[in-house]
């Protein structure tokens, strides 16, 4: 899909507050809280914007985040993806190019539920090694600006 710097100003007033009101930001890059709301709808339905809310796990107490390497066989790299991203504990997961072929990022309850999912997660027909590294804090979450990608 190709981004007009309309479509850009825009992605870039959701990405500083993915709450901002259509005429709020209709505002700020001027033109019409129409002309946003069917921007962002367009951008929406092809697919390149979904407004999401994160959560930083250390400011909720007993939560935990961890990413999760995978080395998975080429035949099954489909099926263990389906699977595990079905997992309520899964919040991201791509596919890799390197030494690893799936990352995904959990967030589980305590220890105990984060060991519950690896366990599950390593009997998956088709995985071959997994490497899990446990976040202990967020230093920064930001997405880089939209324009700035595509240079």
């Amino acid at each position: 899909m190709q981004l007009d710097d309309l479509d850009e100003a825009i992605l870039r007033e959701l990405q500083a507050d993915g709450r901002a009101s259509f005429r709020q930001i209709g505002r700020t890059v001027g033109v019409s809280e129409g002309t946003v709301r069917a921007r962002v709808r367009r951008l929406q339905t092809a697919g390149a914007l979904r407004i999401l809310a994160f959560v930083d796990p250390s400011q909720l107490g007993g939560s935990v985040l961890a990413l999760v390497l995978l080395q998975v066989e080429p035949a099954r790299e489909r099926e263990v993806i389906a699977e595990f991203a079905s997992w309520d504990e899964v919040t991201y997961i791509s596919s890799l190019v390197g030494r690893y072929d799936v990352y995904a990022q959990l967030l589980c309850r305590d220890n105990e539920a984060l060991w519950d999912v690896v366990r599950r997660l390593r009997a998956l027909p088709g995985v071959v090694a997994t490497e899990t590294v446990y976040e202990t804090e967020v230093h920064k979450f930001a997405y880089r600006d939209v324009a700035a990608r595509q240079r």
